[in-house]
């Protein structure tokens, strides 16, 4: 019963929240789609967060999550076992974005929308070093956002957009040294969708520029630190988020095909990774923000900020298929797939439901909270 209305509650919520910001613009979004045995709601834990959230992390040894409050400006230490938030991170410089833990050092990196990179102290919680990106702190045209870690050699790779110019970069720091050790130009505005495959010594960057009504995947060298190639990301504009299948040499891409986080449907893009030619694309969710591939059960999560996590089937690296949609929260964008564990996190942000009779004035608030999942295989 408590699962069955908390789908309920959650499903309200999308409804009202697109009703609130638009009848006319929003009616053609969240159509209905079969759900059964995906996911199962187990927990939700209420969240100190004002606005946007962005994307999450895990210290698995000490059961500990990291949530970035993208638009708080604060970092959120969740434990895993008490289901409570023992820690915020205030007053970070810049709104944190992409989290990376790395238990060699004990350090969570992740990078801010002040054109740095800090590393967090895992213990203590505080800023325990500050790297500036190529342009130097508060640059006013720079926009860090997602980003790649190379776990092994201490690699933090950032895609670092512009706001009116063609300066987007791939900015490495090096999180040993403490260093900023190289800048890879993208000459485009937004390198957003950012994949490592560490094996392949390739970084690969799905440009959210649209040119001619096209978007594009940059393939990086990452010994020689260059772009070696250029893909089209055919039938999937705007991608944002990047996943990949190493092993069947597969690339994943999130669009948001329409734009920006209202526009449904995004598109599903499968890519072979070693030549760049279009596999499949398929209808997703909007506002991609999130993809997970689960090898084990050849799974995949997208996740957006259109209220769902659709979750697709690997039937074979050549095909895939949609097997439905788990509801979230409106513009929960922002998750993450913990493999150990066999769960599912998604971050909802603080939103207003419009409630009957659709008045003005008819409306409550449900504050930031995290909804954790159980996978149903």
């Amino acid at each position: 019963m408590k699962i069955c209305m908390t789908v309920l509650l959650t499903l309200l919520t999308v409804f009202g929240v697109s009703r609130a910001v638009g009848q006319e613009k929003y009616d053609k979004q969240l159509p209905m789609v079969h759900m059964k045995g995906l996911l199962r709601w187990s927990e939700t834990i209420p969240l100190p967060l004002e606005g946007w959230i962005d994307h999450l992390t895990v210290d698995l040894k000490k059961q500990h999550l990291f949530i970035s409050g993208e638009n708080s400006k604060k970092f959120i230490v969740v434990d895993l076992h008490s289901g409570e938030v023992i820690h915020e991170t205030k007053n970070l410089g810049g709104n944190p974005r992409k989290p990376f833990f790395d238990s060699r050092t004990n350090l969570v990196w992740v990078d801010l929308g002040n054109n740095t990179l800090v590393g967090i102290d895992a213990n203590t919680f505080e800023v325990f070093k500050t790297v500036e990106f190529t342009g130097g702190k508060d640059a006013p045209t720079k926009d860090p956002d997602n980003g790649a870690f190379d776990s092994v050699r201490g690699l933090y790779y950032s895609g670092v957009g512009t706001h009116g110019t063609m300066d987007g970069s791939i900015e490495i720091v090096d999180t040993n040294a403490a260093k900023l050790v190289g800048s890879i130009p993208m000459h485009g505005v937004d390198p957003a969708g950012v994949i490592l495959d560490p094996s392949g010594n390739r970084l690969y960057v799905g440009m959210g520029d649209v040119v001619n009504g096209q978007s594009v995947c940059k393939v990086i060298d990452t010994e020689k630190r260059e772009v070696i190639a250029e893909w089209p990301i055919t039938g999937g504009p705007q991608p944002h988020v990047a996943g990949l299948d190493a092993a069947h040499h597969r690339l994943f891409f999130g669009s948001r095909l329409e734009g920006g986080h209202q526009g449904e449907p995004g598109k599903f893009v499968v890519m072979n990774s070693d030549n760049g030619k279009v596999i499949q694309v398929l209808d997703s969710v909007g506002g991609a923000d999130e993809i997970f591939y689960d090898a084990p059960t050849k799974r995949i999560y997208f996740s957006g900020t259109t209220g769902s996590v659709a979750v697709f089937k690997q039937i074979d690296p050549d095909h895939y298929e949609l097997l439905g949609k788990v509801p979230t929260g409106a513009i929960a964008k922002s998750g993450l797939w913990i493999p150990e564990l066999k769960r599912y996190y998604s971050a909802v942000p603080k939103h207003l439901i419009q409630t009957a009779p659709y008045g003005p004035g008819d409306y409550i608030t449900e504050e930031s909270h995290l909804l954790v999942f159980d996978a149903v295989q």
